[in-house]
C-alpha cells in the first residue's frame, strides 16, 4: 500500500518577525516496513539535514527576514507494507533502556501508576496486553480536542480524564514505564479512513521480548501500513514535527492542513 501525503503549515504574525529558526522533523524514517518513494519539503528559508540522537531525518531551516506570512509544504509518496501484531523490523539503534528515562511530559503520579497493575495482573509482557492498557487508557482519558496542549504532562491529562492523541501517547508511555517496560513516542501520519485522530498523529512503541511492538492507543489497534511514522522520541519534545524559535512577530496565528490518501499496489 502506499501513502500519498500533504502537509500545510501556514503561519500569520501580526508583525513581521526579524528572525526565525525551525527545526522540522517531517521526512518519514526510514523502517523496514516504509519507504519514501517521493517526498518534498518546501520552506521559504535555507535548508540543513542532520539526523538526531533517535535516527530521525531533522531539517533546520533558517529566515533572517520573514515576512508576516510563513508557510511550510510537505508532499510526498511513501510505499508502506502491514506489520503483523504492530511488530517492527528494525536494526539497532538506540538502546531500549534510553526510553527508560523519565521526562517532563511522561512524569506520572500515584493515580497515573496504578492504571496499568489494575488492568494487568499478569504484567506487560505480550503484544495483546499492550492493547489492553491502551482501552483502558482510552476508557478513562476521553478524546477531546482543545482540552490540554503541548505543554501538558500525562500526568495532568490523566487527572482531567480528557486529551488527544499526544496526551494518551504520553499516558501510554508514564504508564509502561511505571512497570519497568521501555516505551516511546510515535509522530507521524495515519491513514484517517478508520481513525479517531486526525491524519497528522501520535502513538506509542513498546518494547516486549527484545523487540519494538507499535500500538495506535487512540484508535486501540497495533500500528500498521496505514502509519506513515516521522520520528520517535523519550516524549513529544524528541519527535514532535516542527518546533521553532523567533524575534519579534507578536500575536501569531497556525493554520495546519493535512490529507492522506491511499493507493493499492497490483
Amino acid at each position: 500500500m502506499r501513502l500519498t501525503i500533504h502537509h500545510r503549515t501556514q503561519y500569520q504574525y501580526e508583525n513581521a518577525p526579524t528572525h526565525m529558526v525551525q527545526l522540522l522533523r517531517l521526512t518519514p524514517r526510514d523502517d523496514a516496513h516504509q519507504r519514501v518513494i517521493d517526498w518534498k519539503i518546501v520552506t521559504p528559508g535555507r535548508q540543513t539535514v542532520f539526523r538526531d540522537a533517535f535516527q530521525n531525518l531533522n531539517h533546520t531551516h533558517v529566515v533572517h527576514t520573514p515576512q508576516s506570512t510563513l508557510e511550510i509544504e510537505v508532499n510526498g509518496v511513501v510505499e508502506m507494507q502491514r506489520l503483523i501484531e504492530g511488530e517492527l523490523r528494525e536494526e539497532e539503534g538506540v538502546p531500549p533502556i534510553a526510553y527508560l528515562c523519565p521526562t517532563d511530559l511522561t512524569q506520572g503520579s500515584p493515580a497515573l501508576d496504578a492504571l496499568a497493575p489494575q488492568v494487568l495482573a499478569q504484567g506487560l509482557t505480550r503484544p495483546v496486553d499492550a492493547l489492553m492498557l491502551a482501552a483502558a487508557i482510552c476508557r478513562d482519558v476521553a478524546y477531546r480536542s482543545g482540552q490540554t496542549d503541548v505543554n501538558s504532562t500525562a500526568a495532568e491529562a490523566f487527572a482531567q480524564g480528557a486529551g488527544v492523541c499526544q496526551d494518551h501517547a504520553h499516558v501510554m508511555i508514564a504508564a509502561c514505564r511505571s512497570l519497568g517496560v521501555a516505551a516511546r513516542y510515535v509522530s507521524g501520519y495515519v491513514d484517517p479512513g478508520s481513525s479517531r485522530a486526525a491524519a497528522s498523529h501520535a502513538w506509542v512503541d513498546v518494547w516486549l521480548f527484545s523487540r519494538w511492538i507499535s500500538v495506535d492507543v487512540t484508535n486501540g489497534v497495533f500500528a500498521s501500513d496505514g502509519h506513515c511514522r516521522l520520528a520517535v522520541g523519550r516524549d513529544y519534545l524528541d519527535a514532535c514535527p516542527i518546533r521553532g524559535v523567533r524575534d519579534g512577530g507578536r500575536e501569531e496565528q497556525l493554520e495546519v492542513t493535512v490529507s492522506v490518501g491511499t493507493t493499492f499496489q497490483q
